[in-house]
């Protein structure tokens, strides 16, 4: 015969959970390592895809000269982006890795525009058959990307090289504007072939790429003296 307080004590002993192993918090830490490392070796092979493909597509007899495409133009690009947004917004959010979730969303937002407000949803428009315009678009992304990828990959492995740590926190100099006059410039050449609510969307949207670029381009210069500061190279 069981007494009140056997039970009790019972109940309690089998709803409050065990404290973690030292084992399983290893296992669990090996395993978003391994998890991490295989997916940003994969961004940054699937960026460099991108960035082949740009360079492919500008030739004789490319997309840019025959305006061909199947479903929608820039298909590569645009899966990629979506996988990458939805991935990395769900690292952030679950702090699988420390992220502003801020800036991650911003970034994504302004290219989501671009890949799925336009090239999948808009694919007759001239933005998407701009050789200058599209092509320094892509190769904006595709080089700051397998940069990023490459040194989330080298820093998994405990090892960063000095070349691709300059390259993280000094290529964005150049590449973040690149970005900025090429992404507008795609949209501005859409709203020929929009109407209505979504004219004024992507109206109002092109004119937020100014304080997020400014966002995002003074977020990074604070990460380029942190890690490449004169404090950091006396360490």
């Amino acid at each position: 015969m069981y007494s009140r307080r056997t039970t009790v004590e019972n109940i309690t002993n089998f709803t409050t959970p065990a404290p973690s192993s030292p084992i399983a918090i290893a296992i669990a830490f090996l395993m978003s390592k391994v998890y991490l490392s295989a997916y940003n070796a994969a961004s940054a092979v699937a960026w460099a895809a991108i960035l082949g493909s740009t360079f492919l597509d500008v030739l004789p007899g490319g997309f840019y000269d025959t305006h061909q495409y199947t479903d929608y133009p820039h298909k590569l690009l645009v899966r990629v982006q979506v996988i990458n947004a939805v991935f990395e917004i769900t690292h952030a959010l679950t702090g699988l890795v420390p992220s502003p979730l801020s800036s991650l969303l911003l970034q994504f937002f302004a290219r989501l525009i671009i890949t799925v407000g336009i090239s999948w949803y808009v694919p007759e428009s001239a933005g998407n058959y701009s050789l200058p315009a599209y092509v320094a678009l892509s190769v904006a992304w595709s080089v700051t990307e397998i940069i990023r990828y490459s040194f989330y990959f080298a820093k998994q492995q405990g090892s960063v090289p000095d070349t691709l740590q300059w390259l993280r926190y000094s290529a964005f100099i150049v590449l973040y504007p690149l970005g900025v006059v090429s992404e507008p410039w795609v949209v501005v050449l859409t709203l020929d072939y929009v109407h209505g609510f979504y004219y004024w969307f992507l109206a109002l949207g092109m004119f937020l790429y100014i304080p997020g670029f400014v966002q995002l381009y003074g977020y990074m210069f604070k990460q380029r003296r942190r890690y490449l500061g004169p404090a950091k190279k006396t360490e």
